[in-house]
């Protein structure tokens, strides 16, 4: 009875939640087109995912779909953490363009895993997709590092 219950209350303010999500991303400075198009991506990525997954005779698994949803929704943190961390720092460095960028690369990652499960669909060969996301985590993990010590040097040179 409680799952039902969120169920509806999620379902009665659904259009409050996209408005705060959205009106995040305008503060935030991020540019909502390209979120919409990263969101629809990710949804046909699923959905393609779904039918790839019938086409290689794999059994269907809600467990998987979950996770793969909550991974996809967790993406979408990450153009966030930038704006934010940028926001934060913005006197000092602007973040403007690795913003732009990382929405960029999630694009194309989101565009490339689409492709991939058409030829798969279409050949009925499993292709290995290639983890965009884990190498875009790395370099900005790495950027992020590079601020933290040149800004430790300038407090103690």
């Amino acid at each position: 009875m409680k799952e039902n219950t969120f169920l509806v209350v999620g379902g009665n303010h659904i259009n409050e939640i996209k408005t705060a999500i959205y009106s995040a991303f305008i503060f935030l400075n991020i540019d909502t087109d390209v979120v919409q198009v990263l969101c629809w991506l990710m949804f046909i990525d699923t959905f393609s995912g779904i039918i790839k997954s019938f086409v290689l005779g794999k059994s269907f698994d809600f467990k998987v779909l979950f996770f793969g949803i909550c991974s996809k929704l967790l993406i979408l943190l990450i153009p966030m953490v930038i704006a934010l961390v940028g926001k934060g720092i913005s006197k000092t460095y602007d973040f403007t363009s690795i913003l732009d960028a990382v929405l960029k690369v999630l694009v194309v990652s989101e565009g490339l895993s689409i492709i991939t499960n058409f030829y798969v669909v279409k050949t009925g060969k499993d292709i290995k997709n290639f983890d965009v996301v884990t190498l875009l985590l790395s370099s900005i993990r790495k950027w992020m590092l590079k601020i933290i010590k040149a800004t430790i040097d300038k407090i103690e040179p």
